[in-house]
């Protein structure tokens, strides 16, 4: 019995650790179109680890369509007449695919899916708020410039993203940031970097506050039952 406890305790002490020890984040990032390449080390308590992430390089092979259908016949066969059948029978299974795909989509109504993710704004804005109050920026500066391919989608993402700025520079000791909407075409350039501090425990009540609320959880409901629904 007494070595349960002491192994009780060495996981709740654990646990505590975990929870309430501070982690110390500092972060170089970089992207854009073609990739985002960040730096990124964290150091909690005596331990450190540093990483980097680029975008991955992956040349596409360039083939022949027209040798892929020549090996893909069986040998001794010449007859051009069967591959142009096989070919107008592909066509109509194509066919009979895209109309069944154009038919069956699993999420109809998107206006009203909007609208009740729009509903739920209010409790997300005080979730990210709550999230944000939990950490300790020391330094941050962010850099963006973006475009998407609906110009009303930039303007709505531009007006989140001057709310989100205001509410980090109150928490931050130092904060600099530059917001570039372009509505004529897509665009991405981001460059941010500064350290943080934050406790893992921290973040737990804010997060339950948002998943209990009961707004949010008929919306959550109401688009699990869609889901299940439609597929």
């Amino acid at each position: 019995m007494f070595f349960l406890y002491v192994i009780a305790l060495i996981i709740i002490f654990l646990l505590a650790l975990i929870l309430l020890a501070p982690i110390a984040v500092a972060f170089d990032v970089n992207g854009g179109l073609s990739g985002v390449r960040s730096n990124v080390s964290l150091k909690w308590m005596f331990l450190s680890y540093s990483f980097s992430g680029k975008p991955d390089e992956k040349e596409v092979p360039v083939t022949n369509d027209t040798s892929l259908k020549e090996e893909s016949l069986p040998k001794g066969d010449s007859s051009k007449g069967d591959f142009s059948k096989g070919d107008s029978s592909k066509k109509d299974f194509s066919k009979k695919d895209s109309s069944k795909e154009d038919t069956d989509h699993p999420l109809k109504n998107t206006y009203e899916m909007a609208r009740k993710g729009y509903a739920i704004k209010g409790q997300f804005l005080h979730l990210m708020k709550g999230l944000l109050f939990q950490l300790q920026i020391r330094d941050l500066a962010f850099d963006l410039t973006y475009g998407l391919p609906d110009p009303a989608d930039t303007g709505m993402l531009c007006g989140y993203l001057h709310t989100l700025a205001s509410i980090v520079r109150g928490r931050a000791r130092r904060f600099s940031y530059s917001l570039y909407p372009v509505f004529m075409e897509e665009a991405f350039d981001v460059h941010l970097s500064g350290s943080i501090r934050f406790r893992i425990g921290s973040f737990i009540p804010p997060l339950l506050m948002f998943i209990f609320n009961v707004k949010v959880l008929k919306t959550g409901w109401w688009f699990a039952k869609n889901r299940y629904s439609s597929s």
